[in-house]
């Protein structure tokens, strides 16, 4: 017992840098800018610059939720590949290397199934960008859906976290939600857009 608790909480402080793979970046056929944090494209514009990669990949993710609710009140928002982009474009990547892929997305295993759609089975070298505590699973992912791509995965810097996670609110979500979805992951399981109740209620009607 107490050799089982101390195997826990070895594993509990551990699990933040268990959860992060950082690749050291070479060059590559493309960057590829995963859905979510703004520090994301903020990095992927620096590996552009610095010529790892002569175009960038964006990932569309799902829309929010309210946007229609919001709409109705004259309320419009930007969705985050038009914030991905002005990043981008700021930061001096030229509009043709920006390339937008995927359908709604929402999860890291239809990202990678959708960017497969664009590159298709050749061999390729990919810059995947996303953050430190995501990229694990990520990694794992784009070497299962894409086999024949080299798949280097580089954490933003723009994105740090609490070394003692349990400390800090984002740290310890992060954390927790990481290690649940990946655990989850190398179990077989993976989100989907049909798992939604609003995708899954027309089907059902028939």
């Amino acid at each position: 017992t107490v050799l089982a608790v101390l195997l826990g909480a070895v594993a509990i402080y551990l699990a933040a840098n268990w959860l992060v793979v950082n690749d050291r970046p070479v060059a590559s056929d493309a960057v590829v800018l995963l859905s979510g944090e703004l520090s994301r494209p903020l990095y992927g514009a620096d590996l552009y610059q610095k010529g790892y990669a002569p175009i960038i990949y964006v990932s569309r993710p799902k829309l929010y939720d309210q946007i229609p609710n919001l709409e109705k009140l004259g309320i419009h928002l930007k969705t985050d590949e038009e914030y991905y982009k002005e990043i981008l474009l700021k930061k001096g990547v030229p509009e043709g290397a920006i390339h937008f892929y995927s359908d709604r997305h929402v999860s890291t295993v239809e990202e990678a199934e959708s960017l497969k759609k664009v590159l298709g089975d050749r061999p390729v070298r990919l810059l995947v960008v996303t953050s430190p505590l995501h990229t694990r699973r990520a990694k794992a992912i784009f070497e299962d859906v894409l086999p024949n791509a080299e798949i280097f995965m580089v954490a933003t810097p723009y994105e740090d976290f609490a070394t003692k996670w349990w400390t800090d609110q984002k740290s310890t979500y992060y954390v927790v939600l990481e290690t649940a979805k990946t655990v989850f992951y190398y179990l077989g399981g993976a989100f989907r857009s049909t798992d939604s109740p609003t995708q899954r209620a027309p089907a059902s009607q028939h």
